[in-house]
């Protein structure tokens, strides 16, 4: 079942807002009548780049009738909420609880100028409950192409649940979308590889639009995004706790920071 509420992330220190206008397309494409959105609008004030200096954001009644605008006149039932906080992430998490939102919309942008908003992005795809719908600048709004990205040689049952949940999402998306469904897995040596028919188990694929090849994921993974011309990729994280996390951190953002499109994550 494709997700039905959404909690639209805000930063009101920007001028353009990718993930606002990503719903809004989507909205206007799909006339989806269940469709219901947050939009949380607030600013993230920790994380300027130069937190020493004063900086200050001005917003009148004007500008958010300016902002929500398009959102009322593409018909979806809506919300917003005004917040300031010094724990983003805790906040957004919290306000998808409340909404019971099925899937978390933030922009790529809110990198800009900013020293530690990549830690608090990487805090909130790690460990949010609800899927994060990542936007990236410049990517395309279609959905023609989805790739979902897995390990399926793993032995841990609960990377082996996370693989499962990837590629239903993903397959669900591509019905939705009535998209193409790709999977992609990397392996580190013939020793280690992956086995197409468990993911042929879970999802209904033909096995050429399973792309299995030896390297590093986050090469592999950016390689045949290009070569499938993909416009999201779908993948997993897993919250995890000290050395574990660490290193699946780094996998997971140099994954992320290799891709030009959107991104999905799950845990």
């Amino acid at each position: 079942m494709t997700p039905e509420k959404f909690l639209i992330v805000v930063d009101s220190s920007h001028s353009e807002h990718l993930a606002l206008n990503r719903i809004i397309n989507f909205a206007e494409r799909q006339r989806h009548s269940d469709m219901c959105v947050h939009v949380f609008v607030g600013f993230e004030g920790d994380d300027v780049s130069m937190p020493d200096l004063p900086m200050e954001v001005v917003r009148g009644r004007n500008w958010l009738d300016e902002l929500l605008a398009p959102l009322e006149a593409s018909g979806v039932d809506f919300t917003a909420e005004l917040f300031w906080t010094r724990d983003w992430e805790a906040s957004i998490i919290g306000a998808a609880r409340r909404m019971e939102a099925e899937m978390i919309v933030i922009s790529q942008s809110s990198a800009t100028n900013k020293t530690s908003i990549a830690d608090s992005v990487w805090s909130l795809l790690r460990n949010s409950e609800t899927p994060v719908l990542t936007i990236e600048p410049g990517a395309p709004a279609k959905r023609e192409n989805i790739l979902a990205a897995v390990n399926m040689q793993t032995a841990d049952d609960e990377y082996d649940a996370l693989n499962r949940k990837v590629l239903l999402h993903g397959q669900m998306l591509a019905d939705f979308y009535d998209a193409k469904l790709h999977v992609v897995n990397a392996y580190f040596d013939s020793e280690d590889y992956p086995d197409r028919d468990k993911v042929k188990r879970i999802v209904d694929i033909d096995r050429q639009d399973i792309h299995v090849d030896m390297g590093k994921p986050e090469e592999i993974i950016a390689k045949v995004t290009e070569n499938v011309q993909a416009d999201l990729v779908v993948m997993g994280t897993m919250s995890r706790r000290g050395i574990r996390a660490t290193l699946r951190r780094n996998t997971s953002e140099k994954i992320i920071e290799n891709l030009t499109v959107d991104v999905l994550t799950l845990n």
